[in-house]
């Protein structure tokens, strides 16, 4: 910043060029602390063609962004993503004062123990936290390049899971979390979609259920025998349909997010959670000696099936709620064994009788 005190004046001045034009004077503040804040706001004037608009921090924009998306199903890792953010930078710096290197910096750090898909979800909530707040019409400065923050990721066909792998998989998965994750793959949805289902989302009458789905839509999903069946074994105990059996008594306690969580009783019925599911679920990947699959893949395994089984684009993006059929073609992909029936099929031609062809060339 180019704030600077002069021997006869008390008041802290600014000065800074603008695409070639000088700008100065004085702040008219007595700290420093107000004289830069007063400094961006002239410089917001000069970038705006003399038309202010009002500074914003990164702790204020933070804020400003969760009012917009704390009702959506992702808002748990969207605040988890705010934190680091906030941490990893400074929660007091103007947005406008945050440059690329210093988002450049904070990538290189992020990139430590993670994979380059996990860096570009957290870019792609700090490139929604600026563009929020220039909507807002607060000054953001120049608008980091986001494209040159993102690192590059191999794409990779989605994981399916196997026939043999599915019957190991599910012998190993522990009695009260085993309809929770048969419903994952039946329907496809999400896994926050599940957890956030309620009694009162279901009606049987219809045979479906309303859904908050990614992006903070509304949907109504259409739900087979199977479904129905899982959701009646299911207890009533609370508004949540899935629910899971305390393992151990606890206390009330604070986790790490700051959010207060109930004392718990051992034997009782409590809403899924994330948190709760992903230990057993190592566990039970460990035991079935299966590798390289997620929670989410179960999801990616019903649109592969969907896929094979008919063929229909529309209605696999209509059952996994994709917005964009784009996203419901990364579903289209050839296994091996289609392939080597594609190969065998393009063999089984008759083979050509060459002996009066032969006879006439001699």
């Amino acid at each position: 910043m180019s704030v600077y005190k002069r021997k006869t004046s008390p008041y802290w001045h600014f000065d800074f060029v603008w695409e070639g034009r000088r700008f100065f004077g004085s702040t008219g503040c007595k700290g420093k602390r107000e004289a830069l804040k007063h400094e961006e706001i002239e410089r917001a004037k000069a970038r705006n063609g003399g038309v202010s608009r009002p500074p914003i921090t990164l702790d204020e924009a933070c804020g400003l962004y969760q009012d917009k998306v704390e009702e959506l199903a992702s808002w748990v890792d969207t605040k988890r993503t705010l934190r680091t953010l906030v941490e990893g930078l400074n929660k007091h710096d103007l947005l406008s004062a945050i440059n690329q290197r210093d988002l450049l910096a904070l990538v290189a750090r992020r990139r430590v123990g993670r994979v380059n898909a996990s860096v570009n979800r957290e870019i792609e909530v700090w490139r929604a936290v600026w563009r929020w707040a220039s909507k807002a019409r607060y000054d953001v400065g120049e608008m980091p390049d986001w494209g040159a923050l993102m690192l590059k990721v191999v794409r990779k066909d989605p994981r399916e899971l196997s026939a043999a792998e599915e019957t190991a998989l599910f012998g190993e998965i522990r009695v009260d979390l085993f309809d929770f994750c048969e419903f994952a793959l039946k329907t496809g949805w999400r896994q926050a979609e599940i957890m956030g289902l309620r009694w009162s989302d279901v009606d049987l009458g219809t045979r479906t259920a309303t859904t908050k789905v990614k992006g903070g839509d509304v949907v109504k999903r259409p739900l087979t025998q199977d479904m129905l069946v899982i959701i009646a074994n299911q207890k009533k105990v609370g508004p949540f349909v899935f629910t899971y059996v305390a393992a151990r008594t606890k206390a009330e306690f604070t986790d790490k997010l700051g959010r207060k969580q109930p004392a718990r009783k051992k034997g009782d019925h409590y809403p899924m959670t994330a948190q709760v599911l992903r230990k057993p679920w190592t566990a039970a990947k460990k035991a079935a000696e299966i590798e390289g699959f997620r929670f989410h893949d179960l999801r990616h395994t019903r649109g592969t099936r969907i896929l094979r089984a008919t063929g229909n684009l529309k209605a696999a993006q209509r059952a996994l709620a994709h917005r964009s059929i784009k996203t419901t073609l990364r579903y289209a992909h050839a296994t091996d064994d289609d392939v080597r029936d594609a190969l065998d099929a393009s063999e089984s031609r008759p083979i050509p009788d060459l002996t009066n062809a032969k006879a006439r060339k001699a």
